[in-house]
């Protein structure tokens, strides 16, 4: 059977007699490039009025890359669910194997004396499988998505509960000491265990060359391409060179161990999503699974290792957990399912037009942290943070959906 390319989608523009399509006219509201954007612009016009009320103290760099750092686990978990989401699956099961995994990830050293490096394979492993139980209910037992990861997700919390005897794990003197590396002062779980500055600075032109080349996709349908492969980098470069000027270099070696951790996974998957044809298939299954099959796309096998992949990045999620706390208690991540989703559904209007997106989860799920902390900071309770990130959620995706609907 012939296959189809699903991962072009269709513009709609009628096509001229020549066969090239015709760019699209009308309003600024139709530029897809302006309308993928404009949530970003909105949420630097709010830091920007941040830095204007409380100054200093909202703009720290040490003070915004500790809240990175401290939500790690939080933004892994983003990665987690929005690689089901892509599939059309929803897996409410995430954060209660990362809970799991933080007790194992502390128990089988202190407590079993595993070495670590089968320590954090078990971890990673028990993820797998835990993801493969999610697909097989849903895929081959056709269990609804919400009712099995549900389900396995209170077997998850169960089982951490078990282990642990409902009570908190963590190293004491009579115990096997966790790996110095890990947890503690200078180790992976310590903020203040900065990468070399040379390691940071590679990073950065990692992503810059990312930030051009998503930006080069980006082009306005009114501007030249030859022009567009011109100002499209330099712009990009003219903006990494002011933000350097501004102080920005303090957060390229202020970076912590964790966040390149979270940054490399990031990358990872962001070319498994878009630069393979598992990715394209995937988006493919979630867009339309009839066409898919009809197209020769196994989806049933995608959706599985879509649920797979999830549940290892949840594992991880819960080891990285950790190694920043250095013990762990019952319940620990069972908070963190809500910020999950509310960053993957941030993907979809930060620097995109209803898409999930690997980079803009991670944008975004910072972003919603940087809200609530600037409110913090000036003065509000703490206990207001939940129903901040829900107001910005519901908010940002509003605005973006009525901006697409005045854009067509």
């Amino acid at each position: 059977m012939a296959t189809t390319d699903l991962s072009v989608p269709d513009t709609g523009a009628p096509a001229p007699a020549g066969g090239r399509p015709e760019p699209a006219r009308g309003g600024l509201l139709q530029s897809a490039a302006l309308r993928g954007s404009v949530t970003f612009l909105a949420f630097l016009v709010l830091f920007s009025a941040y830095g204007v009320w409380l100054g200093d103290a909202f703009l720290s760099n040490d003070a915004r890359l500790l809240d990175v750092h401290q939500n790690a686990p939080v933004l892994l978990l983003g990665l987690a669910v929005l690689v089901t989401l892509i599939a059309g699956q929803f897996d409410l099961s995430v954060a209660s194997m990362a809970t799991l995994t933080t007790f194992l990830a502390i128990g089988l050293k202190i407590t079993q004396g595993w070495p670590f490096a089968l320590v954090i394979v078990a971890c990673l492993a028990l993820g797998a499988g835990g993801g493969l139980l999610n697909g097989l209910l849903v895929v081959r037992l056709r269990v609804n998505t919400f009712i099995a990861t549900l389900a396995t997700g209170g077997i998850f919390l169960g089982l951490s509960a078990v282990y642990s005897k409902g009570t908190q794990l963590s190293p004491t003197s009579d115990s096997h000491p966790l790996p110095g590396w890990f947890s503690g002062p200078g180790s992976l779980g310590a903020f203040t265990n900065k990468v070399p500055s040379a390691v940071a600075w590679v990073i950065a032109a990692i992503l810059l060359v990312a930030a051009i080349s998503a930006v080069l996709k980006r082009r306005p349908a009114r501007i030249d391409a030859q022009r567009w492969r011109i100002v499209a980098p330099v712009g990009v470069a003219v903006l990494a060179l002011v933000l350097v000027l501004l102080g920005a270099d303090g957060i390229v070696e202020g970076m912590s161990w964790t966040i390149v951790l979270l940054l490399a996974v990031a990358a990872v998957l962001w070319v498994a999503l878009t630069q393979t044809t598992f990715g394209r298939h995937l988006h493919a299954t979630g867009s339309n699974a009839e066409a898919a099959e009809l197209a020769g796309v196994r989806t049933g096998r995608l959706t599985i290792w879509a649920f797979v992949v999830g549940g290892v990045l949840a594992a991880l999620a819960g080891v990285v957990l950790a190694a920043n706390q250095g013990s762990a208690s019952p319940d620990v991540a069972s908070g963190y399912l809500l910020p999950a989703f509310a960053a993957a559904f941030l993907s979809t209007v930060v620097l995109s037009t209803g898409r999930f997106t690997v980079w803009g989860t991670i944008i975004g799920g910072t972003f919603l942290v940087w809200v609530s902390q600037g409110l913090i900071v000036g003065g509000l309770e703490f206990t207001w943070t939940e129903v901040v990130n829900g107001a910005v959620l519901a908010i940002a995706v509003a605005v973006s959906g009525v901006l697409r609907r005045d854009g067509r």
